[in-house]
């Protein structure tokens, strides 16, 4: 029964983590767009909103990283699995499954480490945009934000791994004990 508990927490987890990354995404590519329209309108009309093509671009940067974890999340990224596809038909795929995991988790954690660093750096030599006047090292937070998210997606995997194989090899969880 503790089994049940853990999955729905997981999807619990999972469904709050895929609504709040899409409207989070959704919103910074709004920013996107209609900062780029005013831009357009503003050319026209000779209005002066240089600060558009920066927050256009500053919304843009953060919306890639939020996005691409949203794609982690619903495994709807792009990969190419060929190498991967045919060592798992000599070895199996859940320790090709676990290497991928590995490997993702310490890339994760590099870029976690790398934009925090870089994050860090910036508030000693700041990087200041001319119209915004904003710490265009500030940034770093989505990159960092975004791959720990990732991070933590790529663990709860790879904990999970052994409890979603023996659940689907039997179809169901009775009989697993406490």
């Amino acid at each position: 029964m503790k089994i049940k508990q853990k999955t729905s927490g997981a999807n619990m987890f999972e469904k709050i983590a895929k609504q709040s990354l899409f409207a989070i995404a959704a919103l910074l590519l709004a920013v996107t767009a209609a900062s780029l329209f005013l831009q357009v309108i503003a050319r026209e009309l000779w209005w002066q909103v240089d600060w558009t093509e920066e927050l256009a671009r500053f919304a843009f940067i953060s919306m890639v990283f939020m996005a691409s974890t949203y794609a982690t999340l619903t495994d709807s990224h792009l990969r190419v699995s060929v190498f991967s596809d045919l060592v798992a038909g000599w070895i199996g795929e859940a320790p090709v499954a676990v290497f991928h995991l590995v490997i993702l988790i310490g890339f994760d954690g590099l870029m976690v480490w790398y934009s925090g660093l870089n994050f860090v750096d910036g508030l000693h030599y700041p990087n200041i945009s001319p119209s915004l006047d904003f710490n265009q090292n500030h940034l770093f937070l989505f990159m960092a934000v975004g791959f720990a998210l990732s991070g933590l997606i790529h663990l709860i995997r790879l904990v999970s791994l052994p409890l979603r194989r023996s659940v689907s090899a039997t179809g169901s969880d009775e009989g697993r004990g406490a």
